[in-house]
């Protein structure tokens, strides 16, 4: 009897990653926010790990680790919202770093199938154990797709960090952001090779040097789960802090 249920708990797992394919909101890139949405009504469980590699210019720091997990909701066929925690990692201390609302709202309904979408990205950051104050992310993503099955998305966002939210002394910080990606279908709807850069530079801070990155991922799409993984390499050229090595993985899957 006990084996009976052993098999029939496989099953039931089996089924839902081979069932009919996913209709997640699927990411090809690791950084760059993308426009695809969840259904609504339909939910799906998402999670990423990521690493910040140590700088050349900062030998004594070591390198910090993320975990990233939760909810994304599809509230309409517009609207998307993610509600995760991230725990972060360093030198043998873990905390429980933040949690988030994510609104990503679509202007085209989910289903359009024009090749331009527009997409807006709100995101309530609470810090919680964390050297960063909360912020407000904000982020104007555009992704356009060819006949052939080429994909590019622009995102080009702002965090402003708030340390009074927090109790916190000190002035506002302004983070401006940008993500380009183009990926490639390999085998169409199922494998996409792509390519993307990151760059983030503090818009109050004069004279500081952006960071800028720029990598290769793999995305792989299997019943109803999805993941993407690959590392963006940090040009040290444009800035000696910035980390060597930021590689990313992100699995889902829609329940």
């Amino acid at each position: 009897m006990r084996t009976a249920h052993w098999v029939t708990a496989v099953a039931c797992i089996m089924g839902l990653m081979w069932a009919a394919p996913a209709q997640a909101g699927r990411r090809p890139f690791i950084w760059t926010f993308d426009t695809e949405i969840v259904p609504k009504g339909d939910v799906e469980l998402e999670q990423w790990l990521w690493v910040r590699g140590r700088a050349p210019g900062e030998p004594g720091r070591s390198s910090v680790y993320w975990i990233w997990w939760g909810p994304v909701l599809g509230l309409s066929q517009h609207l998307e919202l993610a509600i995760p925690f991230q725990v972060r990692a360093q030198q043998g201390v873990t905390q429980l770093e933040s949690f988030e609302a994510d609104f990503r709202y679509r202007l085209f309904p989910r289903g359009d199938d024009r090749a331009f979408q527009p997409l807006v990205r709100a995101v309530w950051h609470q810090a919680i154990h964390a050297t960063a104050p909360s912020r407000v992310d904000v982020d104007l993503v555009g992704s356009y797709q060819w006949e052939g099955g080429l994909r590019a998305t622009v995102d080009l966002g702002a965090q402003v960090g708030i340390p009074a939210l927090r109790g916190d002394p000190g002035p506002a910080r302004v983070l401006g952001t940008y993500s380009v990606g183009v990926a490639y279908p390999i085998i169409e709807d199922e494998l996409r090779l792509s390519l993307e850069s990151f760059g983030e530079f503090d818009l109050k801070a004069s004279g500081q040097a952006p960071h800028v990155f720029v990598g290769p991922s793999l995305a792989w799409t299997f019943g109803r789960m999805w993941v993407t993984a690959g590392t963006l390499v940090g040009l040290t050229a444009v800035s000696s802090e910035t980390p060597r090595f930021m590689p990313r993985l992100i699995w889902a899957v829609a329940l």
